[in-house]
């Protein structure tokens, strides 16, 4: 029996050809969306959940209160982790880990010389491999990371630097301000993409204890805030908030003026709590919106099924006259709809792995392909598997089985079996989920737009920001002089850090005020010339901010240092010393769009070397609007490689810079454009399945109609009406709500766009587009029919 319902299932999937592309076709689509971002949610879920212990592993994290300000700390003195474990019973091991956050020049000397800048070098302690589960392909993990200067490789630097050749042994140097030799003990597998620790190189931390420069690294003998991150492994987790008070006491003893306050977390939520890159909103938002889409697709294929059932009726009938139970019948639909699920299901996989690497380039992200076999993201397949076979096959098979052979029997005229106003009510709601979409889609666009066109207060257009480093040293004036000299450019300016890129941060006061964080950055004189920023009060000298101890300070630092209101001649102390105020501009961004302007000092530097002397800085060049960029960036970097063959040339233009800051939006909206687009084509499939139900049914009607003298135009309104009421009464039940959702999500922004009323009418106007067209097509098709054959075939 259940070989026979297979073979009626496919024989009735060849003889409906239109129908059975529409129900495979949408639910391909459905759950396409589904598979891709259940494996993406799957995959950030899953951070860092490999490693053998990883419930027992807490990352230490602070509150630091200072005046009125509260920050974060991720990164603790040396001697933190150790005080913490000698003095908790609940903690039996630590870990620390200090990460170089800027590229650092690795070179192979010998035969075949090879030299790259390379990010992702890490330094920690020896118990390295029985604190996490990282394994060793090379070498030994007891012991390669017990003496200075030990380094491990990962997989991918093995085959760049040595190829073929076994690197243990091997000298790999490393420059900082000095070069350093570093012996290779090991070589690590690679690290799993739901890793938040991505390492490259692993070197003993006796190592940075010799490098120069680092002692004030271990010289702190208290907890306190510093350089490493730290991890504990604890036996108890009920136990967290003694270890944490553990911790403050420490604190606290080592400086009874501290107020900073802290606590630990599950490693294996850190990725979604703190990372920049975890797409926290994405997680809840995506998994909604694809299973809206699924269950689009499904509501289809229900309404469709349904709708053709009067078409089966004879079918049934002859089966319940010959004995079959109502269950049987049931389990035949049931059957049907299984098989169509498998096919569907079987093609979105197919399409998933085609497009897994464009969707995942369009949320900037990189997951492992192996991670398709991950035991927690098959049992999330096979539930989303099971789901879609009850839901889509639950109410066909009550319908089916619940048919009446014997009145059906009786009339000449099919019975409307599949309920018509249950597809009225699944289409209304097709529409709705569309038209929410839609109105965010065009509301998230629109609110990219206008972060990305507002007035910042200063230029950002045409200007280049190339980075410095320390390798080029005393070489940045002759550098700068050759670039000066190129036709295209018509300015430049030295910076400590390029705009959007970061900046430093001090403690500092007025004689008024407490002391609270003030951002700072190094400049030069030119920067306020290249970038075009507004004098609020200009120095009485222009020279004057070069001397020192001088500060040039924005609008909000005299509100926030509670300062005249011409603070000219006023000090602000800072660093330990007094610095006198020499002018003030007109506010404007040079961070995150987040908060509202934050204070700022900027202190003139005579030389441009000095800018560089502690940071990597950057070099603004400000080019003709009408200049070949391709010329100019060439041009440059070949004056570069002159003075500094070891860095890589890097630059980044500034209107990229400061759309990056809201990346994390751009890719929102381009997702949710796709999601659009794909509810828009289910929707509209639906609509065409039962477009064309509905002109079949009423096929001789339109015979008679068009037999009397009915226009084409008539035929065609008379059909199409139906639908459109029901599209107007989505759009009506649909507006309120993604008004009340896009404004939610609106407030999120400090500096956002007002909800128009040309969003709701675009919206409505392109989900009426989109239905007249499904509609009237079909309609039209029925109406242009030739009636003579409609009404002479019974």
């Amino acid at each position: 029996m259940f070989r026979n319902y297979i073979k009626i299932a496919f024989r009735n999937i060849r003889k409906n050809k239109l129908y059975s592309f529409i129900n495979i076709g949408g639910l391909s689509l459905g759950l396409t969306a589904c598979i891709l971002i259940m494996f993406y949610v799957s995959h950030e879920h899953s951070f860092d959940k490999f490693h053998e212990d990883s419930d027992d592993i807490y990352t230490l994290r602070a509150k630091a209160l200072f005046g009125g300000d509260t920050i974060f700390v991720q990164n603790f003195s040396a001697a933190t982790g150790q005080m913490v474990q000698e003095n908790s019973a609940f903690v039996d091991d630590n870990i620390r880990i200090f990460q170089e956050y800027k590229p650092l020049i690795i070179k192979r000397t010998g035969l075949e010389p090879k030299s790259f800048s390379e990010e992702g070098f890490f330094y920690t302690d020896p118990n390295y491999f029985n604190f996490f589960s990282f394994s060793l392909l090379k070498g030994n993990p007891e012991t390669a990371l017990k003496e200075p200067f030990s380094l491990l490789i990962s997989e991918e630097m093995a085959n760049k630097y040595f190829g073929d050749e076994n690197p243990i042994g091997e000298i790999l140097q490393v420059e900082k301000d000095s070069i350093y030799n570093y012996t290779v003990k090991g070589v690590i597998a690679e690290t799993p993409s739901n890793s938040s620790i991505q390492h490259k190189f692993v070197a003993s931390v006796s190592s940075l204890q010799k490098t120069k420069g680092n002692d004030g690294l271990f010289n702190s003998p208290i907890v306190r805030g510093g350089a490493f991150k730290t991890y504990f492994k604890i036996n108890d987790a009920t136990q967290i908030e003694k270890i944490a008070e553990t911790t403050n006491r420490l604190s606290k003893e080592g400086n009874s003026e501290s107020k900073d306050l802290f606590f630990l977390y599950p490693f294996t939520e850190t990725h979604l709590k703190f990372s920049r890159n975890a797409g926290i909103g994405y997680l809840d938002v995506f998994p909604l919106i694809a299973g809206l889409i699924l269950l689009l697709a499904l509501i289809n294929y229900m309404s469709l099924t349904t709708a053709r059932a009067s078409y089966r009726s004879k079918e049934i009938g002859i089966r319940k006259v010959n004995g079959a139970s109502r269950k049987e019948i049931a389990f035949q639909f049931y059957i049907e709809s299984t098989l169509f699920i498998s096919l569907s299901f079987l093609l979105a996989g197919i399409l998933s792995f085609l497009l897994k690497d464009f969707f995942f380039n369009l949320l900037d992200i990189n997951i492992d392909t192996a991670f398709f076999l991950n035991q927690n993201f098959i049992l999330t397949l096979a539930l989303i598997f099971m789901v879609s076979i009850l839901i889509a096959g639950m109410y066909p098979a009550m319908v089916m089985a619940s048919f009446n052979p014997i009145e059906n029997f009786k009339k000449k005229t099919r019975n409307d079996l599949g309920g018509g106003l249950v597809r009225k009510v699944c289409t209304t709601l097709q529409f709705i989920i569309a038209v929410i979409l839609i109105i965010g889609g065009i509301t998230i666009r629109e609110q990219m737009s206008h972060l990305q066109n507002i007035d910042t207060g200063l230029n950002r257009s045409d200007i280049l920001m190339i980075s410095l480093e320390k390798s080029m040293g005393n070489n940045i004036p002759a550098f700068r002089k050759e670039v000066e000299k190129l036709p295209a450019v018509k300015g430049t300016s030295i910076s400590g850090y390029p705009l959007y890129g970061g900046y430093d941060m001090f403690y500092a006061s007025s004689e008024n005020g407490e002391p609270m964080a003030l951002p700072f950055i190094s400049i030069d004189k030119n920067f306020f010339d290249v970038l075009e920023l507004k004098w609020k009060l200009p120095p009485e000298d222009p020279f004057l901010p070069e001397q020192p101890k001088k500060l040039v300070i924005n609008e909000t630092a005299i509100e926030k240092f509670k300062l005249k209101n011409d603070p000219r001649g006023q000090n602000i102390e800072m660093a330990g010393a007094q610095f006198e105020v020499v002018g003030v501009v007109n506010d404007f961004h040079y961070s995150s769009l987040d908060s509202p302007i934050n204070s700022l000092a900027m202190m003139v530097s005579k030389s441009n070397s000095s800018i560089n002397k502690f940071n990597s800085g950057s070099l603004y060049v400000k080019y003709q609007k009408t200049s070949s960029l391709p010329a100019l960036i060439k041009s440059i970097e070949s004056s570069y490689v002159k003075f500094d063959a070891e860095k890589e040339f890097s630059y980044q233009f500034m209107d990229d810079a400061f759309n990056e800051m809201f990346k994390s939006e751009q890719r929102l909206a381009h997702i949710f454009n796709i999601f659009v687009v794909l509810t828009i084509i289910i929707a509209g499939l639906g609509l065409l399945g039962l477009a064309t139900f509905s002109a079949q049914k009423r096929i001789k009607e339109i015979g008679i109609r068009k037999t009397l003298g009915a226009s084409v135009f008539q035929i065609t309104s008379s059909l199409s009406l139906d639908f459109l009421k029901i599209v107007l009464f989505a759009i009506i039940i649909a507006i309120p709500i993604a008004w009340l959702l896009a404004r939610n999500w609106l407030e999120n922004f400090v500096y956002r766009i007002d909800l128009n009323i040309w969003i709701f009418l675009m919206a409505s106007f392109a989900t009426m587009f989109v239905a007249v067209l499904t509609v009237s097509f079909q309609a039209f098709r029925a109406a242009t029919s030739n009636p003579v054959k409609s009404l002479r075939t019974e």
